[in-house]
C-alpha cells in the first residue's frame, strides 16, 4: 500500500479531537486487558500486536530538556491478509515492489494531557509497510480514535485496501507475464532462424530482452509495458538490424545527454515543393 493511501484511510477513520480516553495506568496492562482481546476475535488472520522496541529519542531543545514528552508509543498492530503464495514467474526479475505488500503496520500512541488520563491516537504518517517508528514531539501530528469501534473501522478499512492492492498487483502480474510470453515466442522464432541465445525477463515497469551477440557482448532492449502493443511488431526488425550493426563492428549504447553538452547539428530543411499549376 502506498503511504499516501494509508494516510488517507487513516484520516477518514480518525478525528482531530480526542475521543477514546482511558484512565491513567500502565500501557502494558491496557494492552493485555483491552487491546489484545479486541484484536483477537474479529478477523482472520488476527492482527498481531508488538510492544515497542527501543526507540530513537526525538531531538529536544535545551530549554525543555527536563520536559516529559506527552506522547507515548503503545506498540504496533501488524495487519496481514491471506493471498496466493508470492510465487515468482520465470520472467520476473524483481518483485512488484512497491505495489505488492500483504501486510501493514499501524503504530498506536497514548497522548497524555496531564490530567490523569490518556487519549488513544494514531499518526497517519507513521502507518507503513515497515515497522520503523519513533516517539513524536508534536501533538498536532496526532489523530484520535473515537473508541474501540473506531479502531476496528480503521483496521478493517486498511485491510480492505490491502486486499484491493493485492488483487490489482496479481492481475497486473498475470497480464504482464502473458505479454512476456508473447515477446518470448516472437524472439524464439527469430533466434531459431538466426541461431542466437536470448533471455526475456520483467521488472515492475519493463520487459527486458537480452540477446547474446558474442561470448563477451550482449544486446539489451527494454520495452515499457505501456509501449508493449506498439513495440511488439517492431521487435523482429530491431533485433535483426542491431545484430547486423554489431557484426560490422559498429557498437552502440544510449545514455542521458550531459548538461551543457555540444550543440546538435540539425538536418537541412527540405526544399518546399513547387505548387502544381492548374
Amino acid at each position: 500500500m502506498q503511504r499516501s493511501t494509508s494516510r488517507k484511510v487513516a484520516k477518514q477513520h480518525s478525528q482531530i479531537q480526542p475521543g477514546w480516553v482511558v484512565a491513567d495506568g500502565i500501557a502494558s496492562d491496557w494492552v493485555e486487558q483491552v487491546l489484545k482481546p479486541l484484536l483477537a476475535d474479529w478477523i482472520t488472520p488476527p492482527p498481531q500486536f508488538e510492544m515497542p522496541r527501543e526507540q530513537r529519542p526525538s531531538p529536544t531543545p535545551a530549554n525543555t530538556a527536563n520536559t516529559v514528552n506527552p506522547i507515548q508509543i503503545i506498540g504496533s498492530v501488524h495487519l496481514s491478509v491471506k493471498s496466493e503464495a508470492n510465487r515468482y514467474e520465470r520472467y520476473d526479475r524483481y518483485d512488484l515492489y512497491p505495489y505488492y505488500h500483504s501486510s501493514i503496520i499501524v503504530p498506536l500512541y497514548w497522548v497524555n494531557p496531564d490530567d490523569g488520563s490518556h487519549q488513544v491516537a494514531i499518526a497517519p504518517q507513521h502507518i507503513d509497510t515497515y515497522g520503523h517508528y519513533y516517539g513524536l514531539s508534536e501533538t498536532n501530528e496526532m489523530r484520535y480514535l473515537a473508541g474501540p469501534e473506531g479502531l476496528r473501522a480503521l483496521l478493517e478499512a486498511l485491510l480492505e485496501q490491502l486486499r484491493q492492492d493485492i488483487f490489482r498487483a496479481q492481475k497486473t502480474r498475470k497480464v504482464r507475464n502473458i505479454q512476456a510470453q508473447a515477446v518470448e515466442a516472437q524472439i524464439q522464432q527469430l533466434a531459431n532462424e538466426q541461431q542466437f541465445a536470448f533471455m526475456v525477463s520483467t521488472s515492475p515497469r519493463l520487459i527486458r530482452i537480452e540477446v547474446r551477440l558474442d561470448d563477451s557482448n550482449q544486446l539489451t532492449i527494454s520495452v515499457p509495458f505501456s509501449e508493449f502493443e506498439r513495440a511488439l511488431p517492431q521487435l523482429r526488425e530491431t533485433v535483426i538490424h542491431l545484430r547486423a550493426l554489431h557484426e560490422r563492428r559498429i557498437h552502440f549504447r544510449t545514455h542521458q545527454r550531459p548538461y551543457g553538452g555540444g550543440t546538435w547539428i540539425e538536418p537541412e530543411p527540405q526544399p518546399e515543393a513547387n505548387p502544381v499549376s492548374s
